[in-house]
C-alpha cells in the first residue's frame, strides 16, 4: 500500500511540474519572441573613453573588414567620435589587415602627424568591454593624452644597424627625438616590441645599458614568423627589428609581469645548445629529458602527430631568477619539432644558454585565469593610492589558446574588477617582455603583465 502512494504521489508531482515548466515557458515565449527579426546584431565596434578634451584616455576597436575603414573607426570610438588629439595612439592589428594600410588610415591627410606605435595581434584583442575577434580580422586602439605625460615613438631596422644589439640605441634615440626630449633624459616607461628574429634579449640588454635597469619595460613579441609579423612607428612599417614607445612622467608607472605555471621539483642543466635550439640536457638529448619529465606524455603526443606548439604550452621549463631578497620565475615555452620519431631537440621562442637549470613546470587554463586576475593587485602592491588612467595588458597567445573560447570572457571580467571602470586594451603575443623589481627586464614565453598609465590631478574618470 505504501508503494502504491509513493507512486500516486510521484505522478502527481511530475504532472504539477510539467504544468509549472509549461505555464513558465509560456510566459518567456510570449515576453521574449524568438524571432530573427528581433535578435539584436553583434557589435562590430565599440570602445571606452574616460576623461575631458585636455585629459584622456580610450581604447576602441573594430570587426571591420576593410582595414582603413577598421582603423578609422577603431580610433573614433578611442575618441568617443570628438576631435581630440591624443598624443599617443597605440594600436593591434590582426594579420588580415596589412600594416601600410594601418598607418595610412590613422595618420591625418593634413595637420600634425600623429604618434603610432603598434604591431600584430593573434587572434584579435582584448579590452574592457570584452574579447574580440573576428574572420575579418581585428584593429584595436589605445589613445592616450595624460597631464604631464610626455612620449615618443621610436624604432630601428635589422638592415639600417652593424649588429642587433645597435637596434636599442637607435630606436631610444629616435624616441627621444619625436618626444622632444634630450636623449640622456630617462624614460619613466618604455613600451617594446620585436619581429620574431630572435633579437628580443639583445635589445633589452641595449635598452639596459644606456638607461639600467630600473627602467620598466613591457611588451611582447609581434604575432607572425618573419616576413609575416610586423611593427608600424609613426609613419614606418617595420618587418624586421623593433620599435619602441617611451614616455616621461613625474608621476610613476606601475606594472607587473608574471607566468601561470606551477614550478616542479623535477630539473636539469642545459649543456649544449645554440641561441634558441636545446640539444641536451644534463648531456641527454634534450626531447627524452623533456618526456621523462612530462610522464611520457609528450613523446605520446608526438607519436599522435599532435600540433606540439599547442600541446607543450601547458608545459613550460622554467628559470628562477634571483634578485637577492626575492626571486622570480621566468617561463620558457618550448617544444620539439614536427620530426616525431627522430627529433632529439628542442626549440623555444626564448634563448636558453649552456649551464641554465631548468625546471619543468605545469600548468592548467583555470590556473592561468586566476594568475591574470592578481596582475593589478600585484601593480599596486605597496602602493599608498594609485590613480590609473589606463591600463595596458599583454598576454600570450599560447595562453589565450589553451583557455576555452567560452571562458575567455571571464579574463575580462576579473581585470575588471580590479580595474574599477579604468580602460584598457591587450594584444596577444608571440613572446613577452617585462620586469622584475630590482633585477631588471627579462624576455620569456607563455607570460602575462600590465602597465598603469597614471592619472594626474587634472584626468577625471
Amino acid at each position: 500500500m505504501r508503494q502504491a502512494w509513493k507512486a500516486i504521489l510521484g505522478v502527481a508531482v511530475l504532472a504539477a511540474v510539467g504544468i509549472g515548466v509549461w505555464l513558465w515557458v509560456g510566459r518567456e515565449k510570449t515576453a521574449v519572441p524568438t524571432t530573427d527579426e528581433t535578435k539584436e546584431p553583434a557589435a562590430v565596434a565599440g570602445g571606452r573613453f574616460t576623461g575631458t578634451a585636455e585629459s584622456f584616455a580610450g581604447v576602441g576597436w573594430s570587426l571591420r573588414a576593410d582595414t582603413r575603414t577598421a582603423a578609422q573607426e577603431a580610433l573614433a570610438e578611442a575618441l568617443d567620435h570628438q576631435d581630440l588629439q591624443p598624443d599617443m595612439t597605440l594600436v593591434y592589428y590582426t594579420a588580415q589587415h596589412p600594416a601600410e594600410a594601418v598607418v595610412e588610415a590613422l595618420q591625418p591627410a593634413q595637420g600634425p602627424k600623429r604618434r603610432i606605435c603598434g604591431w600584430v595581434s593573434d587572434f584579435g584583442v582584448i579590452a574592457s568591454d570584452g574579447y574580440h575577434h573576428g574572420p575579418d580580422g581585428t584593429v584595436g586602439v589605445m589613445a592616450l593624452r595624460l597631464p604631464g605625460m610626455v612620449s615618443g615613438v621610436g624604432w630601428a631596422s635589422l638592415d639600417e644597424v652593424k649588429a642587433p644589439a645597435d637596434l636599442a640605441a637607435l630606436a631610444l634615440r629616435r624616441a627621444a627625438e619625436d618626444a622632444g626630449v634630450d636623449p640622456a633624459r630617462r624614460p619613466s616607461m618604455i613600451v617594446l616590441s620585436c619581429t620574431y628574429h630572435g633579437q628580443e634579449e639583445k635589445v633589452l640588454e641595449g635598452l639596459e645599458a644606456i638607461h639600467g635597469p630600473d627602467v620598466p619595460v613591457l611588451g611582447g613579441t609581434t604575432a607572425g614568423a618573419p616576413g609575416v609579423g610586423t611593427l608600424v612607428a609613426n609613419g614606418q612599417v617595420i618587418k624586421a627589428g623593433t620599435v619602441i614607445a617611451v614616455f616621461y612622467s613625474d608621476q610613476p608607472f606601475r606594472t607587473a609581469f608574471r607566468g601561470g605555471f606551477n614550478r616542479t621539483g623535477m630539473s636539469g642543466t642545459v649543456t649544449r645548445s645554440d641561441g634558441r635550439v636545446i640539444y641536451e640536457i644534463d648531456g641527454r638529448p634534450a626531447v627524452e629529458v623533456y618526456d621523462e619529465w612530462s610522464g611520457g606524455r609528450v613523446r605520446e603526443a608526438m607519436r599522435a602527430g599532435l600540433d606540439m606548439n599547442s600541446f607543450t604550452v601547458l608545459y613550460p621549463l622554467c628559470r628562477i631568477l634571483d634578485a637577492g631578497d626575492q626571486t622570480y620565475n621566468l617561463f620558457t615555452h618550448l617544444w620539439p619539432p614536427d620530426n616525431a620519431e627522430t627529433t632529439t631537440r628542442l626549440v623555444s621562442s626564448a634563448t636558453l644558454s649552456d649551464g641554465d637549470v631548468v625546471y619543468f613546470s605545469e600548468g592548467s587554463w583555470n590556473i592561468l585565469l586566476n594568475r591574470i586576475s592578481a596582475l593589478p593587485r600585484l601593480a599596486t602592491e605597496g602602493a599608498s593610492e594609485v590613480r590609473a588612467a589606463a591600463c595596458l595588458f599583454i598576454c600570450c597567445e599560447g595562453v589565450l589558446k589553451v583557455i576555452p573560447e567560452g571562458e575567455r570572457g571571464q579574463m575580462v571580467h576579473l581585470m575588471n574588477r580590479s580595474l574599477e571602470g579604468v580602460p584598457w586594451i591587450g594584444p596577444f603575443t608571440w613572446g613577452e617582455e617585462g620586469n622584475f623589481p630590482g633585477l631588471g627586464n627579462r624576455h620569456g614565453n607563455l607570460l602575462t603583465g600590465i602597465t598603469l598609465f597614471p592619472a594626474g590631478e587634472e584626468h577625471e574618470e
